[in-house]
Order: structure tokens, then sequence, then C-alpha cells
């Protein structure tokens, strides 16, 4: 009978204690998801999005407004090869990267045309499609 009421007391301990460690568990992963998991955990605004400026190589390259240059993964190519300067995209993060492509670049409109990417570096922010290469200057 002792054993049985050592049981049947452990089990009710048990259950009275189990919900407050799920609420703290949930209490600790809101926390740690509500800054940090984006990188963005300061005051600053982040930008909704860009106008594309420079589409190249059939899709491979889309220059931004901001001077970045993405590559777009291949599957994506032929999507952002219909995108045009003055675009407007918006830029994020991919929770689940495709290898290191680790962006999504989306297309708003009336179906979001999104490609995956990754920066392959950067341009003067006031570079446009046609516009001459700008001369490196000497250091």
């Amino acid at each position: 009978m002792r054993k049985l009421l050592t049981t049947a007391g452990l089990s009710l301990l048990l259950s009275a204690t189990a919900p407050s460690a799920a609420s703290a568990q949930s209490e600790v992963a809101v926390a740690s998801l509500s800054c940090g998991s984006d990188g963005w955990c300061d005051s600053t605004p982040r930008p909704l999005g860009f106008y594309v400026t420079a589409v190249e190589e059939d899709g491979r390259y889309v220059a931004l407004e901001d001077g970045t240059v993405w590559e777009i993964e291949i599957s994506d190519r032929a999507t952002t090869a219909a995108w045009r300067a003055d675009d407007f995209v918006a830029v994020r993060e991919i929770l689940a990267p495709m290898g290191d492509f680790n962006y999504l670049l989306t297309l708003p409109g009336n179906t979001d045309t999104r490609a995956a990417a990754r920066l392959a570096g950067r341009r003067p922010a006031d570079f446009r499609s046609g516009d001459p290469l700008p001369e490196a200057t000497p250091e």
C-alpha cells in the first residue's frame, strides 16, 4: 500500500510540475526567437526591399539599388531573367538555405516570384544596367 501511495504521489507531483517546465521552455523559446534569429536586434528599421538596377547573364546576377549584386541559384534563373530594372524586390534570409544560397529575393505582385540568391559582391550604388563599368581607382 505504501508503495502504491508513493507511486501515485510521484505521478501527481510530476503532473503538477510538468506544465511549469513546459511554460518555462516556451518562454525561453519566445525570448530567443524575438531577437537574434535574423540578426536585427537594434532599433534600425529594415528596408522593405530595393529596386533592381540590372539583370545580367540571363538572370544569373541581379544588381540592386543599394549596390549589392546577387548570384541566383540555377533553378531560379529563368524567373529572374524576366525581371527588369526598376522592379522592386524584397530581400529576406532563408531559414533553410539551399546550399550557400541563403537569401530569398521576392518580386511582389499577383503571383510572387521568388529566387534563392547569395551575395556575390557590391558595386557603386548608382550603377545602372547598360552603364560602362566604373574604373577602379588606384590606392
